[in-house]
């Protein structure tokens, strides 16, 4: 049960990632922004594991490319945030999961999982997902 809740969140966490506020207004970034924001929070994570390959770096920037433009149209085709739920949430983490852990080593994975655990961790104790 704990492992699906954290599932989630880290699903919220991926997709509220993607939105930024800016005067008062919703707006989007670009696919590249965020595929290049993403693959270097997963690069900073793993580093003590290893640092990744400019390969691994590549597969995560294309892995986090391909959701982002996934998201932005079907942010454009369900009118925003709403057009979401958990369960698809979850299966995008999941999917994801399963990519990191094809392109990342045994070590990398398992940095990459315990740094997202610790980021739950501050986000459930009031410090936000900042680090």
């Amino acid at each position: 049960m704990k492992k699906i809740i954290l599932t989630l969140m880290l699903a919220v966490v991926s997709l509220s990632s993607f939105a930024q506020f800016g005067g008062g207004q919703f707006q989007m970034p670009k696919p590249e922004e965020m595929a290049t924001r993403r693959a270097d929070q997963v690069k900073e994570q793993v580093k003590d594991a290893g640092q990744l390959t400019d390969e691994q770096y590549k597969k995560v920037y294309d892995l986090y490319l391909k959701q982002s433009k996934d998201m932005q149209a079907k942010m454009s085709e369900g009118g925003g945030m709403g057009g979401f739920n958990m369960e698809e949430m979850q299966k995008q983490q999941e999917a994801t999961n399963k990519a990191l852990k094809e392109i990342l080593s045994e070590e990398q994975f398992k940095a990459y999982q315990k740094a997202q655990e610790e980021m739950m961790k501050r986000f459930q104790q009031g410090g936000g997902f900042g680090g």
